[in-house]
Formats: C-alpha cells, sequence, structure tokens
C-alpha cells in the first residue's frame, strides 16, 4: 500500500529561505498530513479524550480522578475493538499544581510523542522542515535551521543530539498546539460545530496540565522504554509528587473559589493565561488552605544547551488556521497573513484575551491563590 511521507523540503520554500535559514514569510502549508513506517509507533493521530472543567455543574463533565485508578495510558486505543482500560478524564486537585485535567495531561503528552516522531524524522533526515495537522483543521509547518557546528558533528553524537533536540522541540510545539487549541475555543471554534466550547478556554486547569504532560512524555521518550508503560509510571508518580488530593478534599476546595473563580450559572470567572511568555514558565494557581508551601512552576524546554550546543532559534512554527476563526484572530494580530506565527503572535492574541477578561495577561493571581 503507497503511504504519504514527509518529503524533503520543496524548492519553493529554500527560494524562501535564501539569506537565511529562516524566512521570514511562511508559505502556505499544503496538507502532509503523515503516514510512513519510520514514524511507528506514532504514524497516527493520538486518540481523541474529552476535558472536563476544574467545577461542578450539569455541563461541565465534571468527575473527580483517583490517583491509582487511572489505568494504562494508551496513545491509540484498539481501531477494531476499542477495548483498553485507560481513565480518559477526570480532575484532580494537588497541592503543588494547583487543578489538573488529566484528559489535558494525556493529550498534550500524545501531542508530543506524535510531533516527536516527524521531528526525529526530518532531522535525522537534515530535511529543512516538516509539517502535520492536529486534531483541529489547522495546519502546523515547521521549518528547521541548522546551526554550522550540526555538520561538524560525528555520526554517534549527531545522531544522539538530534534525539534530544527533537525531544525538545516536540515539547515546544505541542505546548504551541494545545494553546492554539485554547485560542481557537476562546474566539469561537466548536469541535462539534454545535456545542459552544468558549467557557472551556484557559480555564485553570489547563495551562498547567499541558506544561506537565509535555514534560511526561519527554521523560517517557526518553527512557527508551515502551511509551504507554513510560507514561502510566510518570503520570502516576507525578501526582502523587504533586500532592493529589481524595474526592473529599478535592470537593472542599473546588467550593473553596466558588464565586471567587467559578459560578454556577456563568461558569468561570478566572481564566489562567500565563502561557510561559517572557520567561518560559508556567505558574499554577494553588488554593490557600490547601497547598503544602512548595508550589511547582513548570519549566518549559529549551533548546539553549543540548550536550554543549546552542539551538536556539533552530525552529520557526507557522499555524495556518484553517478555520473560519482565523478571521478574527487575524483581525487582532492586526496583520493580513494567512498564517500565525506563535512566536509573535501569542502575546498579542493573550493581551487580547485579557483586555476582554478586563484582567492582567499572564501574571493574574486571583484572590485565594497562593502568589509564591
Amino acid at each position: 500500500m503507497m503511504t504519504k511521507i514527509l518529503r524533503p523540503v520543496p524548492l519553493v520554500l529554500t527560494l524562501a529561505m535564501l539569506g537565511g535559514c529562516a524566512g521570514t514569510v511562511a508559505p502556505r502549508p499544503g496538507d502532509v498530513h503523515s503516514y510512513d513506517d519510520r514514524l511507528e509507533p506514532f504514524d497516527q493521530l493520538p486518540r481523541p479524550r474529552l476535558g472536563a472543567l476544574p467545577f461542578f455543574g450539569p455541563f461541565t463533565l465534571y468527575e473527580h480522578a483517583r490517583v491509582g485508578e487511572l489505568g494504562t495510558h494508551t496513545y491509540q486505543s484498539d481501531m477494531v475493538l476499542g477495548i483498553d482500560n485507560e481513565r480518559e478524564r477526570g480532575i484532580v486537585y494537588t497541592q503543588r499544581a494547583g487543578f489538573l485535567d488529566i484528559a489535558h495531561i494525556r493529550n498534550s503528552a500524545d501531542m508530543t510523542a506524535y510531533v516527536y516522531a516527524r521531528a526525529k524524522l526530518a532531522i535525522s533526515m537534515e530535511w529543512d522542515e516538516f509539517a502535520f495537522k492536529g486534531k483541529e483543521p489547522s495546519t502546523y509547518r515547521v521549518l528547521l535551521c541548522y546551526p554550522d557546528e550540526w555538520e561538524r558533528m560525528d555520526p554517534d553524537s549527531r545522531e544522539r543530539v538530534g534525539k534530544e533536540l527533537a525531544i525538545r522541540l516536540a515539547e515546544r510545539i505541542a505546548f504551541d498546539v494545545m494553546t492554539w487549541h485554547e485560542i481557537l475555543t476562546w474566539y469561537g471554534y466548536k469541535s462539534t460545530l454545535v456545542i459552544p466550547e468558549k467557557n472551556s478556554a484557559f480555564t485553570y486547569d489547563d495551562v498547567p496540565s499541558h506544561a506537565l504532560g509535555v514534560q511526561l512524555a519527554a521523560a517517557a521518550l526518553r527512557s527508551g522504554g515502551d511509551y504507554d508503560q513510560e507514561m502510566t509510571l510518570g503520570l502516576d508518580r507525578a501526582l502523587d509528587e504533586l500532592g493529589a488530593v481524595d474526592e473529599e478534599v478535592e470537593s472542599e476546595v473546588i467550593q473553596r473559589v466558588e464565586d471567587d473563580w467559578w459560578t454556577t450559572l456563568g461558569g468561570p470567572k478566572r481564566r489562567l493565561l500565563d502561557i510561559g511568555l517572557g520567561d518560559g514558565i508556567v505558574e499554577p494557581w494553588v488554593v490557600e488552605g490547601f497547598s503544602d508551601g512548595a508550589r511547582h512552576d513548570f519549566q518549559l524546554a529549551t533548546l539553549s544547551d543540548i550536550e554543549g550546543h546552542d539551538f536556539t532559534g533552530f525552529y520557526q512554527l507557522f499555524i495556518d488556521p484553517n478555520v473560519l476563526e482565523g478571521f478574527a484572530i487575524r483581525d487582532v494580530i492586526g496583520e493580513d497573513r494567512e498564517y500565525i506565527d506563535p512566536g509573535v503572535d501569542f502575546a498579542v492574541i493573550i493581551n487580547d484575551i485579557a483586555q476582554k477578561l478586563e484582567m492582567p495577561a499572564e501574571d493574574a493571581i486571583p484572590d485565594l491563590a497562593v502568589e509564591e
């Protein structure tokens, strides 16, 4: 059976990049969704999972996730039988990282693995670009710029460094993919075409869950073991280390922030917009009185030191929205172009959301939250 694969950079892109590794204008990404034996076991998009809101209500899908009873993480369930014991979703409150959404953790982890397979193949082939599609219709194109020292590495070093580079690249890109989903839903995108999802955009469990998920995936990929098994162990261990509480305590925490962070009729009153802009750190919201005093801030991956090699500026990510909401988002960034540049545009978009919420963009620590 013929497969559609990742391809080396086409001439049109090469010409666009003359005069510098990463061009300032990205071409319109085509549909290059890839199915290639070299991408296994991450050749297919990961299974979809439905998240929940971190508070009670008839349409929040809230339920408590019991640590130790989350089952075996499963990147892709059996296509025929669909049988596995993964607990797909649920909310868990932790004393060090606040509210976390199991579905968002799993989804961001699996997106990291999905991107990693493509980045690793592209780097091993020394291609200058690769592209992929996520769950939404949007297309993502990644331009790569190899430093001069890359050519001077021996094959073993290049393979070893290339793997770590692909992992960190996947962490950053997957985090942006998950952020893009939150942005789309804020501006009105409906994955079901019917049910509004704006109420679920940037709730205070989302971004910390994404940050944790990409880190868990990175650890699983580095281990060299079975990805699903490593994710299963890593998730349980992380929730335990972050101080996950039982259902009774979680209910108390939810009630503690009622009317401040959420209301029964209005949904979320507070949105966590800290996506690590500027400092590369995501600060979760931990509720006063329900913390052990050691908040865990999430440090996003960097490319500045990989075995002593600096890969800062190695990549550029561009997003072609391919949805109607893209027009509204382009109006926000104030430029008439087809693509979104997260490195530039996300700050503008987050600021727009913050203004509509009448709150500071990413440093807003709400009442009842531990500040340090």
